[in-house]
């Protein structure tokens, strides 16, 4: 069974890499998001450094936590310069939203469409404040006019959300409910623009916000997260942000417009780079419970949950758990991709890997499978075990 499984993922790699066409919202966990976007490592690891690296931020929570990104995005976003304007995302979203698929054209939010980049007067798209221009984000001030907030969007789609609040109930729009119109978007994938608009939400509040005796100068004291709008809604209801966030981790569309936002206006959003900071920030606003994993990497690196639970991916870029236990939630596993679906949270989550495996090249250039036996590392190769340095271990059956 495990040759089997060793050739097919070989074969679902293979097919992937030479494959035209690419899924941009893919998660970004997954190996195939991350090999289509490989420059991002680079780009993260020189915006989030010495005060700032992740260790660092992961190291902080609540008030501190919000004052290190509001300092760091403050000081790298450049929109109280010259040169930026509400007029001129019109130009610009062709080197931010871009189609993978579709040079000179990009993606638009809520329904993934593709479109062409350039401006026709707002006749195919129009620019979309995720926070709406009646809640604070006037299109004359910087939060108005933010790249990684407004966002390009079919002008009817537009409309039709209007200024409401984001949310789960008939008064409240919910990206859920706009059909997808991306042909190349699985729905195993479980694409969903609720999660972009949740990490958009939290961009804005911890630039243009305010907790404690933190702020930056782009305050203008209209930018709260907490706004009396109702109770199911993700301005003023953490629970519901939160969910919507970790229910839909970051997709490779954003990783891209991610990238492109920081070459335009110098900052990046980090909820879309590491998503586990959200809750660190949050938790003292909401019911959470300790997550704690042995055995392998999980991507976000969650170490609080929601009893609503989360997704992420299990192993790296060149390796995935076989096989996944969880206690404490329901869960679902897909040794394939990766992915890990916890649900109805109970108490503290325990995740552990009963055995790892990578692809791995032999000297004699064949593919062998790396997995753990007995404690020890081992090659798996023609029913045989090798230990690294090629001694042979015993069979394994």
């Amino acid at each position: 069974m495990k040759k089997s499984f060793t050739l097919f993922f070989i074969l679902l790699c293979s097919s992937w890499l030479f494959a035209a066409d690419i899924d941009m919202q893919i998660h970004w966990g997954t190996k195939e998001a991350q090999l289509k976007s490989m420059s991002t490592a680079g780009k993260q690891k020189n915006y989030y450094k010495d005060d700032y690296s992740p260790e660092n931020l992961r190291a902080l929570s609540g008030d501190e936590l919000f004052g290190a990104l509001n300092t760091l995005m403050g000081n790298t976003c450049k929109l109280l310069e010259s040169g930026y304007d509400y007029n001129a995302l019109r130009s610009a979203y062709v080197n931010v939203d871009k189609d993978l698929n579709n040079s000179g054209n990009i993606i638009g939010y809520y329904d993934g469409q593709s479109m062409d980049g350039t401006w026709d007067q707002g006749n195919t798209y129009n620019r979309e404040h995720t926070w709406p221009q009646s809640k604070g984000a006037d299109k004359g001030t910087p939060m108005g006019y933010d790249m990684q907030s407004v966002r390009p969007a079919n002008a009817a789609i537009n409309s039709s959300r209007g200024s409401k609040a984001y949310g789960e109930g008939s008064q409240y729009y919910d990206p859920n409910e706009i059909a997808i119109n991306n042909s190349l978007y699985a729905p195993e994938h479980l694409g969903s623009y609720r999660g972009d608009c949740a990490r958009v939400i939290l961009y804005d509040y911890i630039v243009y916000g305010k907790a404690g005796g933190y702020s930056n100068d782009f305050y203008l004291g209209n930018a709260q997260l907490l706004s009396k709008l109702g109770k199911n809604g993700i301005f003023e209801s953490v629970g519901v942000l939160l969910k919507w966030h970790m229910q839909d981790p970051s997709s490779l569309t954003e990783m891209v417009r991610n990238d492109g936002a920081q070459a335009y206006q110098g900052n990046r959003n980090p909820f879309i780079d590491y998503p586990e900071l959200a809750i660190q920030i949050l938790k003292d606003q909401v019911t959470s419970y300790p997550v704690s994993v042995t055995g392998a990497e999980m991507w976000p690196a969650y170490s609080l949950t929601l009893n609503t639970g989360f997704i992420a991916y299990m192993g790296t870029k060149t390796s995935r758990p076989e096989e996944v236990t969880v206690t404490g939630a329901d869960y679902e596993y897909d040794n394939v991709s990766g992915r890990l679906i916890i649900t109805k949270v109970k108490g503290a989550v325990t995740i552990s890997v009963a055995s790892a495996q990578a692809l791995e090249m032999t000297e004699d250039g064949q593919q062998a499978l790396k997995t753990i036996h007995n404690g020890q590392i081992v090659i798996l190769k023609n029913g045989k075990a090798y230990s690294i340095l090629g001694a042979p271990v015993g069979d394994i059956r």
